[in-house]
C-alpha cells in the first residue's frame, strides 16, 4: 500500500511495487515524483526524515535535513529574515538526494535507475496538474514570476497554470537522469552542483564544498512505551519528534484518556500538554552534532512526563498562559507550514514513513536555473533564542515527526503529517484517536482537529471540521483563546495494519491517493 498527498506519485510507488521493489523502493519512487508533481513540498532542493522497518525490524531512522552552509553568518541570516526567506541566502544545503539514496542502497531490491523511472518519465514526458499542485501553484504564481527560471519553468503565463494541463519539466527530468545514472555523485558533484553553487549570487552561501561534504545520516531511534503498545519516532534534529514522545507520556500520566473524545475536558488536557511540548520543541531541540549536553540526559527528561507536570501541572479547571511555561515566550517566531508526508508497506512486512520540505511552499521561490531544481528556504528554520541557533554546518531542527506503532514488535500504524508546528499535534490525535478511541483509520484521520503551538497562545480548530457543540464555549469557559485562522491543520497519509490486512488513509483535507498494487510478482 502506498499513501501520499499527490495520485501521480502513489502511482509510481505502486508501480515500483508490481516490478518486485519493496516497500523503501516505492517510497524512494514516491520520493522523486513528488519532487516533480508536487513541487510545492515535495523536492530534492530540501530535506527531510524517514524511518524504515524491515520485517522483525529494528526500525532505522534517516536524517537528511538540510545544513547550513559553512559560510553563513549572522548578518547573512538577519539580512534574509528580513527579505522574508526569498531567494539564494535562504538556502541550507539539500539532503533529500543522499537520504533517498541512503535508504535505497540500504534497503532497497531493486536498482536505483528502475527506482527513479516513474519520477524521470513524469518530468520528461509531462504530468497532468492536479488540484492540489494547481492550488499550490495559484497561491505563489506572483511570487514565482518574480524568479527568470521559476517562471519560465512553472509560472510561464499571466495566469497561473491550472488542473488539467500538462506541464513538462524537461530539465529537472535530466537532472534526475543523473542521480539515476551516478546516484549521490549526480547531485553533489559535477554538472548538478556547478549550477547550485552558480546559482547562490552575491547573497547565497552554499559552496562546492559544502555539496560534497553533505551526507544522510543515521540516527538513535527516540522510543516510549504508550498503553502497551511500542511508539518510535523520529529523533534530533526532529524536534517534532520530541514534541510527539512528550504529549504521549504526559496525555498517559494524568489518564487523559478516559474524558470523552468530544469533550471540553479531553480538548483542555490536549491543548495543556500541547503547549508544554510545544515549548521543548520550540527551545529545546538541537541538531545533536552540534550540541555539547550530554544526549542521553536530555533524552530521559524528555520522555519524563514529570519534567513539565511537576513544576506546571495541568489545572483542571483553569487554562495555563504559555508565558508562565516558558521565559522565550516573548521571543519566539512562528513557522511555516509546507511539507509533505507519504507513508507505504509492502507485503512482506517493511513499512516506511517519510516526511520531506522546503520549508515553504516552493522553498525559497527560486529555481536553479538548467536543473529545474525548487531550492529550499530552510535556513530561516534556525531559531533567534533558545539551543537551535544559526551556526555554520548545523542541521536546523524541524518539526516533522514521522511515526511507527509496534504491537508485539510488528508496525500496526505508519503515522505522519505535513504543517509545519501542527505536525506533532496531527500525529498525535490520529493515534490518540486509534488508540484511546478506539477509531478506524479513516475517521481518526478525517476527525477535526485542534492546535496549539505554544505560540501565539490561542487554540485553532478547522472551519470544515469544527468540534462539537460545546468543546469551544468550554475552552473559553476554561481561559483558553480561541484563534481566528481555522484553515486545515496536518493531512495524514496513514497507514495501519491488522492481521496482515493494511488499510490506507489519504487525507482528503489536501486530496491525494491510497492505492495497492493490483499484482505482486
Amino acid at each position: 500500500m502506498v499513501t501520499s498527498v499527490e495520485s501521480q506519485a502513489t502511482r509510481a510507488g505502486v508501480e515500483i511495487l508490481e516490478a518486485g521493489g519493496n516497500a523503501v523502493d516505492a517510497a524512494v519512487a514516491v520520493g522523486y515524483a513528488l519532487a516533480v508533481t508536487h513541487p510545492s513540498a515535495g523536492n530534492i532542493g530540501g530535506g527531510g526524515f524517514m524511518l524504515v522497518r524491515p520485517k522483525g525490524g529494528p526500525t532505522v531512522a534517516i536524517d537528511f535535513r538540510e545544513v547550513a552552509p559553512e559560510g553563513l553568518t549572522q548578518a547573512d541570516f538577519d539580512a534574509m529574515i528580513e527579505a522574508k526567506g526569498i531567494g539564494p541566502a535562504a538556502s541550507g544545503v539539500p539532503g533529500s538526494v543522499a537520504g533517498l539514496n541512503l535508504a535505497q542502497r540500504k534497503f532497497g531490491k531493486l536498482p536505483l535507475s528502475r527506482v527513479m523511472q516513474p519520477a524521470i518519465k513524469l518530468a520528461l514526458k509531462g504530468h497532468v496538474i492536479g488540484s492540489r499542485e494547481g492550488m499550490t501553484l495559484i497561491w505563489s504564481h506572483r511570487a514565482l514570476r518574480k524568479d527568470p527560471e521559476a517562471r519560465r519553468s512553472l509560472a510561464p503565463r499571466k495566469k497561473p497554470l491550472k488542473p488539467g494541463q500538462r506541464l513538462f519539466r524537461r530539465d529537472l527530468g535530466h537532472t534526475l537522469e543523473r542521480i539515476a545514472k551516478q546516484g549521490d555523485a549526480g547531485f553533489y558533484r559535477g554538472e548538478t552542483a556547478e549550477a547550485i553553487v552558480a546559482a547562490m549570487g552575491k547573497t547565497g552561501r552554499i559552496s562546492a564544498s559544502d555539496l560534497a561534504n553533505y551526507s544522510a545520516k543515521e540516527r538513535k531511534l527516540l522510543s516510549l512505551d504508550y498503553r502497551g503498545l511500542q511508539v518510535e519516532v523520529m529523533p534530533p534534529p526532529s524536534a517534532g519528534g520530541v514534541a510527539v514522545a512528550e504529549m504521549l507520556e504526559m496525555w498517559q500520566r494524568v489518564e487523559a484518556y478516559e474524558h470523552p473524545a468530544d469533550s471540553a475536558a479531553a480538548a483542555h488536557f490536549f491543548v495543556e500538554i500541547a503547549k508544554r511540548a510545544h515549548a521543548d520543541r520550540r527551545f529545546d531541540v538541537v541538531d545533536p552534532d552540534t550540541s555539547e549536553r550530554d544526549q542521553a540526559a536530555v533524552r530521559q527528561r524528555w520522555l519524563d512526563p514529570m519534567h513539565w507536570l511537576e513544576p506546571h501541572p495541568i489545572d483542571p479547571k483553569r487554562a495555563t498562559a504559555a508565558s508562565e511555561l516558558h521565559p522565550l515566550y516573548t521571543k519566539a517566531a512562528q513557522e511555516l507550514e509546507h511539507t509533505t508526508h507519504f507513508s507505504v508497506a509492502d507485503h512482506d512486512g517493511m513499512v516506511v514513513s517519510c516526511t520531506t520540505t522546503l520549508s515553504a511552499g516552493f522553498g525559497a521561490k527560486y529555481v536553479v536555473p538548467g536543473t529545474g531544481i525548487v531550492m529550499n528556504n530552510s535556513a530561516g528554520a534556525f531559531g533567534s533564542v533558545g539551543e537551535s541557533t544559526l551556526k555554520g554546518g548545523r542541521r536546523m531542527t524541524s518539526s516533522m515527526a514521522p511515526t511507527l506503532v509496534l504491537k508485539d514488535g510488528a508496525p500496526i500504524l505508519v503515522l505522519g503529517s505535513p504543517g509545519g508546528d501542527t505536525i506533532p499535534n496531527t500525529v498525535f490525535q490520529v493515534l490518540r484517536n486509534v488508540v484511546d478511541y478506539q477509531m478506524p483509520l479513516s475517521e481518526a484521520v478525517e476527525r477535526g482537529r485542534l492546535h496549539h503551538g505554544f505560540l501565539p497562545d490561542e487554540v485553532r480548530y478547522e472551519r470544515r471540521k469544527p468540534p462539537p457543540a460545546g468543546v469551544l464555549d468550554g475552552l473559553k469557559a476554561l481561559g483558553h483563546t480561541i484563534s481566528k485562522k481555522t484553515i486545515p491543520i496536518g493531512d495524514a497519509n496513514n497507514l495501519m495494519i491488522i492481521d496482515g490486512e493494511i488499510f490506507g488513509v489519504s487525507d482528503t483535507r489536501e486530496g491525494g491517493l491510497a492505492a495497492a498494487p493490483k499484482r505482486l510478482p
